[in-house]
């Protein structure tokens, strides 16, 4: 398929702050942007939510995964402004209808909003020409992003939800929880290619540390019932160091250059784990 952003926007990406025009800031949540040839995958879960394994832990547990938020689509970028055309996400609603103004900085970009809303400030966690690799499920309830190293799968739920917030929705008690929190965005890594990816981030905390069983280390699916819509075999990285220049949640060092396939690996990892 034709690309529909540029080739300095694909790759995955690690939010390091977002400024709020209220003057707060956040720069504890672990958030990640995955960007193809032209669909996208991101992951937004606060620090703070706990580690429990199963839904209808405790009613402060299940808010706390009502919280979450991601989703998938298509990402125009003509020029340097980004317009995201959502496709499905964990929640029933539109998490972010601007587009983003970016301003891109070597392996940093500065994304603003054109209201003036927030600032946020991304990383870039994989060489600059990676291997992309995008797979839909036939029913199109389900896409998988492989990039480099990383892999990540958002999957609908069973049953829709209205159109409202989640936390709202459980809050009223409309249906039961596993019915609104069964969505499925899980970010992984593999430690070095054509080794098995494992799962660092879920929205179903208790597939965390396991393993990425749809793809092999390729990134490849082998299994019927899923077709390729993107595939870019990108170029080997020389001498590219993915340091980022601030820390996020005291997880991220700056060690100077490194090989892209492990170091980076390594890094989403410690960031992926933070404040567990």
């Amino acid at each position: 398929m034709s690309a529909t952003v540029p080739d300095w926007l694909r790759g995955v990406w690690q939010r390091v702050r977002i400024d709020h025009a209220d003057g707060g800031q956040d720069t504890s949540t672990r958030v990640f942007w995955f960007q193809g040839l032209s669909h996208y995958g991101d992951l937004r879960i606060a620090a703070s939510r706990p580690q429990v394994s199963q839904f209808g832990a405790s009613p402060s547990a299940d808010l706390a995964l009502a919280h979450q938020q991601g989703a998938t689509g298509r990402c125009h970028c003509p020029g340097h402004q980004a317009i995201w055309q959502r496709e499905w996400g964990y929640q029933p609603v539109v998490d972010f209808p601007e587009p983003g103004d970016l301003e891109a900085r070597g392996s940093v970009v500065i994304e603003r909003a054109p209201s003036g809303a927030y600032e946020e400030e991304w990383h870039r966690l994989t060489p600059p020409d990676p291997s992309i690799q995008v797979w839909r499920r036939d029913d199109s309830r389900a896409r998988l992003l492989v990039i480099d190293g990383y892999a990540m799968l958002i999957a609908r739920r069973p049953v829709e939800p209205a159109p409202r917030p989640l936390a709202a929705l459980l809050t009223e008690g409309t249906a039961a929880a596993h019915q609104l929190l069964d969505c499925e965005i899980s970010c992984a890594v593999r430690a070095a290619p054509g080794e098995a990816f494992v799962i660092q981030l879920s929205t179903l905390p208790w597939r965390e540390q396991q393993p990425l069983a749809l793809c092999n280390g390729r990134g490849e699916i082998t299994a019927p019932g899923w077709q390729l819509e993107e595939h870019h075999a990108g170029s080997p990285a020389t001498g590219y160091s993915n340091s980022p220049a601030t820390d996020y949640s005291d997880s991220v060092s700056a060690t100077g250059p490194r090989p892209a396939s492990t170091s980076s690996n390594a890094k989403m990892v410690r960031a992926l784990q933070v404040k567990r």
